[in-house]
């Protein structure tokens, strides 16, 4: 009996198939790649915006820490985003008041965990005085209104739209700090060494004839005495900036440094965040003599009943500093800061390299360090500060230590909450 098979479809036919199915694949392929390369574009350039945005922020906020200024915090946003591109373009900022996109406030939480929240302050009343401001807010623009308007996709028909138009915002704001200032009170602080200039001596004859119609010495038998209430450092004042008018007299490190804390404490005044400042100094030991205090009054008081004498225990006082930042009275949420001060060589009791080591390494805190006049270790306090994350400054003179503490003052930690 015979079967009839059926026939199979010769090669030609199968080609023919294959033909129609890349013919509607490809297509659909194309639009999918088209859509997913869209789609990473946008997202690549959100990210580019967000990270200039940011670097902006950033860079406003810092400036606006440290010089207090509007208008200098504006220059360094607009200059700090022109310097990252977005789409292959510079980021471009307008820095006018009702331009919106550079902006100056508060910000604040309710004291938990909740986000914190900027609330504007208009910018004239932050540039003359009349109102505070602890943060900036920039807004990054690529939309129709922006300098820099929209961007286009690369492949502009396969979406609804040919462009796209992203935004984003960012704050910095300045935080509260705890600060432990940890000084130096031995006894080099108290040497004075005055170097007269050429031709100039307080214990010259014409001089001394002139401290004598002054009031500061008198004649007694040939023989030249103080007058009463009279000591040798004020007669010596007196011919300095008086008789010779050379400015104002050399004070001690030790007064030089008191001045310097004074006008840190000013600053602190002035800035918006609430510091809380601690004393620690070092001798031949160290003493934790103030504990974290608001009120600064009172620690310019205890800052008075020091004294300077004894060895450079520079380890030992910052172990004293950093128990005032984890006491009861410290803040959880402050940042904190070391201020380690001195004017000589450490030579007594533990490294303070080896106190900075095991300080960052357990605590999250930042380590300045100020070295004042000739004598002082700048190579070792300098790696201190490396070690601690912060910053070394020096100072050869009482003016330019006032200048570095009211530096640091100035110097707010500033964090980004958007």
């Amino acid at each position: 009996m015979r079967t009839d098979r059926p026939q199979r479809c010769k090669p030609s036919c199968r080609k023919g198939s294959i033909v129609v199915l890349v013919a509607i694949t490809l297509p659909v392929l194309f639009i999918l790649a088209a859509l997913a390369i869209n789609a990473s574009y946008m997202q690549m350039t959100r990210t580019e915006l967000f990270i200039a945005t940011d670097a902006a922020t950033r860079a406003a906020g810092r400036t606006f820490s440290e010089l207090q200024d509007v208008d200098d915090a504006k220059t360094a946003a607009k200059a700090t985003a022109a310097k990252n591109m977005v789409a292959g373009e510079s980021l471009q900022l307008r820095t006018g008041d009702d331009d919106n996109e550079i902006e100056f406030g508060m910000t604040s939480n309710d004291g938990t965990y909740s986000r914190f929240q900027f609330t504007k302050v208009a910018t004239a009343s932050v540039s003359d005085g009349s109102s505070k401001a602890n943060a900036v807010r920039v807004l990054g623009r690529r939309d129709s209104g922006s300098l820099g308007g929209t961007i286009q996709t690369l492949f502009p028909k396969f979406l609804t739209t040919d462009t796209f138009s992203p935004t984003q915002t960012s704050v910095a704001m300045q935080v509260d700090r705890d600060i432990s200032l940890v000084l130096d009170r031995s006894g080099s602080m108290d040497y004075l060494t005055i170097t007269w200039p050429s031709g100039k001596s307080p214990y010259y004859t014409s001089t001394i004839i002139a401290g004598v119609a002054a009031g500061y010495i008198y004649s007694n038998r040939g023989s030249y005495y103080y007058s009463s209430g009279v000591t040798s450092e004020m007669y010596e004042q007196w011919a300095w900036e008086e008789y010779y008018e050379l400015g104002p007299y050399p004070q001690t490190p030790w007064k030089s440094l008191v001045a310097a804390v004074d006008g840190f404490l000013d600053v602190l005044d002035e800035t918006h965040p609430e510091e809380h400042v601690s004393i620690a100094s070092y001798a031949s030991n160290a003493t934790l003599d103030l504990y974290l205090e608001d009120d600064y009054d009172e620690v310019r008081d205890e800052l008075d009943t020091l004294y300077p004498s004894g060895s450079t225990a520079i380890g030992m006082g910052m172990q004293k500093g950093i128990e005032a930042l984890l006491h009861a009275s410290a803040r959880p949420y402050a940042a904190k800061t070391m201020v380690v001060m001195t004017d000589g060589m450490h030579n007594y009791g533990i490294d303070p390299v080896t106190v900075a080591t095991s300080l960052v390494a357990t605590y999250n805190l930042t380590i300045h360090t100020v070295t004042f006049g000739s004598g002082a270790d700048k190579t070792r306090m300098q790696n201190v500060a490396t070690i601690g994350g912060g910053s070394h400054y020096h100072a050869d003179d009482g003016t330019a230590l006032k200048d570095v503490f009211e530096e640091i003052a100035n110097n707010l930690p500033v964090l980004l909450t958007e």
